[in-house]
């Protein structure tokens, strides 16, 4: 079983996240602002009190680490930058402790140009996020752009995991896995996007692939 390092632990899929990792039998080291924020407790739980931001609480989260898993997000008060300043800490501090694994979360608004077969809807989705949505949604495409190409071009063994519409319904259970406009669905809940990374953890089935996952 591994420790994963993971950012964005707190959040409505990284909750999923971690709770699914440890009832796997991993052990956690998740960096948070407000611990009072993680809705459980577990002798394989470690919470690290910092920010995604300052080099040091990113390097203690890592250390004694097997990887990262990032399901960062912005929110009203998040910096424009936020996902690839972070990034580009987390990526510097796997390198330092000679780590190789890690997995992003993104929007399907992130396009992997080699392989997504984008549709009407999907490109006017992108188009309405970068001229109609306003700055928040705007900046979160942009900054979800920027980290990836940051990922890219790390030399780590990435995966960039995207999703669609995310929803707090119930799991399904069964998820679709490819490339925008080749899996069907604009849909998907964060408990089967949560097992999804789990998997990918454990599998390395996506290594350096830019997977698009919906509920079909």
């Amino acid at each position: 079983m591994a420790t994963i390092a993971v950012f964005g632990g707190t959040g409505r899929t990284g909750i999923h996240f971690v709770r699914q990792a440890l009832d796997a039998g991993h052990s956690i080291q998740a960096l948070v602002r407000n611990p009072t924020k993680m809705p459980m407790a577990h002798p394989q739980l470690k919470l690290i009190k910092g920010d995604a931001l300052n080099p040091a609480d990113v390097d203690r989260t890592i250390r004694g680490s097997n990887g990262v898993v990032s399901l960062l997000g912005q929110d009203k008060a998040s910096q424009p930058d936020l996902q690839t300043r972070a990034t580009q800490l987390i990526i510097h501090s796997l390198k330092q402790h000679n780590l190789r694994r890690l997995i992003s979360l993104t929007g399907g608004g992130v396009r992997d140009q080699a392989h997504d077969k984008p549709g009407f809807v999907d490109n006017l989705i992108v188009f309405i996020m970068k001229n109609v949505a306003g700055a928040g949604a705007r900046n979160a495409l942009m900054d979800g752009i920027s980290h990836a190409e940051l990922i890219r071009q790390s030399g780590l063994d990435w995966t960039i995991v995207r999703g669609p519409m995310l929803t707090d319904e119930p799991t399904k259970g069964i998820y679709q896995v490819g490339y925008v406009g080749t899996v069907k669905g604009i849909k998907l809940t964060r408990a089967d996007l949560a097992a999804f990374i789990l998997k990918e953890w454990e599998t390395g089935q996506w290594k350096g692939k830019f997977p698009f996952v919906t509920n079909g």
